[in-house]
């Protein structure tokens, strides 16, 4: 009997051990290191390479994607596209900085080649009261959204009982970076 207990228990553990990867990441509290963020996100995804750019959104060009994306994209966005080995973008991650509550947030939007969102993390997190939108309980709601998809809280996206402003920040910062890959990194 001893050894079946130990034999589930380390099933249980293992399983738990085997799932995503931003799970474990979001499981922390912490905000992760852009570079530990990457490799989750796009090496462990396949990637073979990384090709970084800059796309700067302006105003009159944010004016033009409100009516689309229903979202202020103005700003500077760094971009990461993970590369297959034979030159292809398996994935891309959007670094967009989202102001919060309490301080900022730097949200990383990974959205595989099809514009759907596949992952979602933090490099900076700015929020005391609003620490529960890390959670993968809270993230995995992004998860297949796209840009042409309504995301916001109350309607599409529950929101956190206390964090209502995080969870907004963090939606809108997921929309963002929808638009921006749509509008810019996208075939």
């Amino acid at each position: 009997m001893k050894n079946i207990i130990r034999f589930l228990f380390i099933a249980l553990l293992t399983a738990g051990i085997a799932t995503s990867s931003s799970a474990q990441i979001a499981r922390t509290g912490e905000p992760s290191s852009l570079r530990d963020a990457l490799k989750v996100m796009l090496q462990e995804k396949g990637a073979a390479g990384l090709k970084k750019l800059t796309v700067n959104v302006s105003g009159e060009q944010s004016s033009g994607f409100m009516d689309t994306y229903d979202v202020d994209t103005e700003g500077s966005y760094t971009v990461y596209n993970g590369t297959t080995s034979d030159g292809g973008i398996m994935g891309t991650v959007l670094v967009v900085n989202q102001a919060g509550k309490e301080g900022p947030l730097q949200v990383l939007v990974a959205v595989d080649p099809d514009g759907a969102v596949y992952d979602v993390g933090f490099t900076v997190f700015g929020e005391d009261k609003g620490k529960p939108a890390m959670r993968w309980t809270y993230l995995q709601q992004f998860m297949g959204a796209t840009a042409d998809q309504a995301v916001k809280v109350g309607d599409d996206i529950d929101g956190i009982s206390g964090a209502t402003w995080t969870s907004e920040s963090v939606a809108i910062a997921v929309k963002r970076g929808l638009a921006v890959f749509t509008e810019f990194i996208a075939d």
